[in-house]
């Protein structure tokens, strides 16, 4: 699983709905506009993080994100990279993502 999947997973969508949305995010009907802007981070951060920069921050704020909302996404983004290089270099699966985000939905 990956931190997009995990973040649109989190926000209590199902394993196909989450396919779906992942396949075209700007053109998803089932996430709103401000869900979609914290994607685009969360790919951004991911594949690019040198890219995010005081002024996309300031871009989400103006789109009206908070700042606690792209918090979240930059810390769930680092989080899942972290622990994908960990179980790559230890060679080991990261298991219970699933129930770990289960358990997230529930708080």
């Amino acid at each position: 699983m990956d931190a997009h999947s995990a973040m649109v997973m989190a926000q209590g969508f199902t394993q196909e709905q989450v396919q779906s949305i992942l396949e075209d995010i700007d053109g998803s009907s089932l996430i709103d506009d401000k869900t979609k802007k914290l994607l685009g981070l969360a790919k951004t951060t991911t594949e690019n993080s040198h890219k995010v920069h005081e002024g996309t921050i300031q871009e989400l704020r103006d789109q009206g994100c908070s700042d606690p909302e792209i918090f979240e996404a930059i810390a769930v983004v680092s989080l899942f990279s972290f622990m994908d290089r960990m179980a790559d270099a230890l060679g080991a699966p990261v298991e219970g993502m699933q129930e770990m985000v289960s358990q997230m939905q529930n708080q």
